[in-house]
C-alpha cells in the first residue's frame, strides 16, 4: 500500500504542477519535530523529481510578500502540508491566512493537510475567507478532513492526497537497536492519553525538545553544515518579534542549507526510532517512518483522530490494517501489551540480551 499511496501523491501533485512550473514554497518548519521536517524534505524531493522549480521559500518568521512577488512575479504558491490546518497552531495558520489575503488572485495550493478546528467560530471564518478564493486547491490527507472541507468549504477544490513524507527516499539508517522498546510519545494537545509506566529497560521520549536545545550526542550526529548553519541562524524569534537579519539573509542566499537541516532533522528522528526493537507511538510520522524502515511498531491515535483517520483512508481493506510490522492499539496500556507480544515474537537475534 505504501507504493500505491506514493504513486497517488506523485500523480496528484503532478496534475497541479506541470513540469517546468516555477513556484513558491511557504512554511518551513524550523523546529525539532521530525514529522514536519520529513514533510519538507519529502516535498522538496517530490518537486525535484517532477521538474518543479522553487524560486522562493520561507519560514513563518521570514515571510515577505514583497520578496515573494519579486522572486516569483507569477506562478503558484505552495503551502507546506502537515497537521496544522485549523486553529490549534496559531503561527502556521496565521501565515496561511496572510498568504491567502496577500495573494487573492494567485494560484495557491495547500499541500496534504489534516484539518482540525477546535472553535466553530474559527471554522466559520475560514469558510468565509475561502468562499471568495477562486484559485485555491486544498489537498487533505484523510477522509474525515475531506468530509469537513466539503461541508464547510463547498466552493474550494478539495482532493484526497497522501502525506508528502511518502516521497522520501531514505538512506540506510543504523538499525542496531539498543533498547527493547522505544516509546516515541507526544504529550501535547494532540495526545489522547498519558503513557502508562513502562517495563524496565524500555525508553519513553518524544522527538520535540524542551527549549529547543539538542542533546550533545544528537548534535554530534548532525552534519557539520547543518549544525554550523543552525548555530549561525539562531533560534526562531519569539512571538511578536521581528525576523532577525541573519534569518532573512539565510533564506535569500543559502536556501539549500535549510534543506540540509530538514534532512538532518528527519534522519535524527529515524535514528531515535531505530533504537527500539519495537516502537510504540502516537505520532503519525513515527508510524510512517517505521513503515519505511521496516521497524515493528504499535500505533495509538491522537485526540483529534488524525492517525487512525489516515490509516482508515489509505490502508485498504480494513482487515489488512494490522500486519507483522504494525499493530494498532486503543489505549497506551493495550499498546504496551501488544509491544510485549511483538517483542517475544521477534527472531532470537533480534531479542534483547
Amino acid at each position: 500500500m505504501h507504493a500505491e499511496a506514493t504513486r497517488i501523491l506523485t500523480n496528484t501533485v503532478a496534475s497541479l504542477l506541470p513540469r517546468g512550473t516555477r513556484c513558491g514554497l511557504v512554511m518551513y518548519p524550523d523546529h525539532w519535530n521530525t514529522g514536519d521536517s520529513a514533510i519538507w524534505w519529502g516535498t522538496r524531493m517530490l518537486l525535484d523529481r517532477l521538474g518543479v522549480v522553487v524560486d522562493y521559500a520561507c519560514d513563518p518568521w521570514s515571510y515577505d510578500p514583497r520578496r515573494l512577488r519579486t522572486a516569483l512575479p507569477e506562478g503558484p504558491i505552495l503551502l507546506l502540508g502537515g497537521g496544522n490546518f485549523g486553529d490549534a497552531y496559531g503561527r502556521e495558520q496565521g501565515l496561511r491566512l496572510r498568504v491567502l489575503e496577500d495573494f487573492p488572485d494567485r494560484k495557491i495550493v495547500q499541500l496534504p493537510q489534516s484539518i482540525w478546528f477546535r472553535s466553530p467560530a474559527a471554522l466559520d471564518d475560514m469558510s468565509s475567507l475561502l468562499a471568495y478564493r477562486r484559485d485555491f486547491t486544498l489537498l487533505v490527507r484523510d477522509k474525515a478532513s475531506l468530509a469537513l472541507a466539503q461541508e464547510h468549504f463547498p466552493s474550494t477544490a478539495t482532493s484526497l492526497c497522501p502525506d508528502a513524507a511518502l516521497a522520501l527516499e531514505l538512506p540506510a539508517v543504523d538499525r542496531t537497536a539498543d533498547v527493547p522498546v522505544m516509546a516515541l510519545w507526544r504529550n501535547d494537545a494532540e495526545s489522547s492519553a498519558v503513557l502508562s509506566p513502562l517495563p524496565d529497560g524500555w525508553i519513553s521520549r518524544d522527538w520535540t525538545l524542551q527549549g529547543g536545545v539538542l542533546p550533545a550526542e544528537e548534535a554530534r550526529q548532525l552534519t557539520t553544515a547543518a549544525r554550523s548553519f543552525k548555530e549561525w541562524v539562531g533560534k526562531p524569534p519569539a512571538s511578536g518579534e521581528p525576523c532577525p537579519l541573519r534569518r532573512r539573509l539565510a533564506w535569500r542566499h543559502m536556501p539549500w542549507l535549510w534543506d540540509q537541516l530538514a534532512e538532518d532533522r528527519t534522519l535524527r528522528g529515524c535514528r531515535i526510532l531505530a533504537r527500539g526493537r519495537v516502537v510504540i507511538t502516537n505520532r503519525l510520522h513515527a508510524h510512517l517512518l517505521c513503515t519505511m524502515m521496516g521497524l515493528p511498531h504499535v500505533v495509538c491515535d491522537t485526540s483529534n483522530g488524525k492517525v487512525f483517520a489516515y490509516r482508515d483512508t489509505w490502508i485498504r481493506p480494513p482487515e489488512s490494517h494490522e500486519t507483522q510490522l504494525v499493530r494498532f492499539a486503543n489505549t497506551p496500556a493495550e499498546a504496551i501489551d501488544i509491544a510485549t507480544d511483538m517483542l517475544a515474537g521477534l527472531s532470537p537475534q533480534c531479542r534483547p540480551e
